[in-house]
């Protein structure tokens, strides 16, 4: 005798079935919201978070908006770098984008594109962590009192497409190395009048945007503000001749750091965080007790800072 459901049975499939697509819309959504930024980039914030953050109280202002204290020590951030993609509300991580990845199937980590801090009257050398972005396209820190030289190594950031330190305090020449950049699109450097010499030859690249295969001309490099090179302001004058055996020899003598040089501040970061969770665990003192409380926020931190490096970040 065949048997047939009844109205019960019917009513408690279709309940199942309603519970399933919430159980996989959920599902969905997590994938979405939690596809996670690169674990080198994650790292790569928090270095440069260390190297900038107490220089002055202008790098300290933009630094105490980067809530590098949800990250771990796997390289995991509850508030992720690129979170914002797919969650907009959560995007703490102000002057950090991720572009060009919303095509990108979930489960592929996402890459930190570009690093935009102008005129916030930021001071000292242009910071080294920047080399720890591989996939770096943009890089923007124009109107601010930056001083020092241009770094030889930024020729290791081969996907960077512009570059924008216009209105700052560099000096020095352009390095040959940035030669290598042959993506680079735009390079704005007006406004420091302590830049010397020549620009590269190739950077950026004369024909990446006109020339007689675009029916363009090319504009001025010294004069153009959107595409191409821009110095006015600066004593830079004129293209360099053509470096000596060329790219192969500016590649044989650039040396690319390597995410294991900047070991030491993300482990001190991390120490730091261990220690300030077991001291804001620990019941307050003061009075007579004071003084001990202090030694033994000093010794915690001490201890931190040894179980951090037990646990340090596995950095190559």
């Amino acid at each position: 005798m065949a048997w047939f459901p009844s109205s019960k049975h019917v009513q408690r499939l279709s309940c199942l079935a309603f519970v399933g697509l919430l159980v996989l819309a959920a599902l969905n959504r997590r994938s979405l919201t939690f596809a996670r930024t690169l674990e080198r980039d994650v790292f790569g914030l928090i270095a440069f978070y260390m190297e900038v953050r107490d220089r002055d109280p202008e790098w300290r202002g933009a630094m105490d908006k980067w809530p590098v204290h949800t990250c771990n020590i796997s390289g995991v951030c509850e508030i992720d770098p690129c979170g914002f993609e797919f969650d907009p509300d959560r995007h703490d991580w102000e002057g950090v984008s991720c572009r060009y990845q919303y095509g990108w199937d979930r489960s592929i980590p996402r890459l930190v594109t570009n690093v935009h801090l102008p005129k916030r009257g930021l001071t000292g050398e242009l910071p080294r962590s920047l080399l720890m972005f591989e996939n770096i396209t943009e890089i923007d820190f124009d109107s601010n009192q930056l001083v020092g030289t241009l770094p030889r190594e930024f020729g290791c950031l081969r996907n960077l497409i512009e570059i924008d330190l216009s209105d700052n305090q560099l000096s020095g020449t352009i390095p040959q190395e940035w030669n290598l950049l042959n993506g680079l699109v735009e390079m704005e450097l007006d406004g420091n009048r302590g830049l010397t010499g020549c620009v590269p030859n190739e950077c950026p690249p004369n024909n990446r945007l006109c020339g007689r295969f675009f029916g363009t001309p090319c504009p001025s490099f010294t004069t153009d503000p959107l595409i191409g090179t821009d110095v006015r302001g600066t004593r830079v004058g004129g293209r360099c001749a053509p470096y000596p055996g060329g790219d192969a020899a500016l590649v044989a003598g650039l040396r690319c750091p390597v995410p294991g040089e900047f070991r030491d501040s993300i482990t001190r970061f991390f120490a730091e965080q261990q220690a300030k969770s077991k001291q804001q665990s620990a019941p307050a003192a003061g009075g007579m007790f004071a003084a001990s409380n202090a030694t033994a926020t000093t010794t915690a931190a001490a201890a931190a800072a040894a179980a951090a490096s037990q646990q340090a970040p596995k950095l190559k």
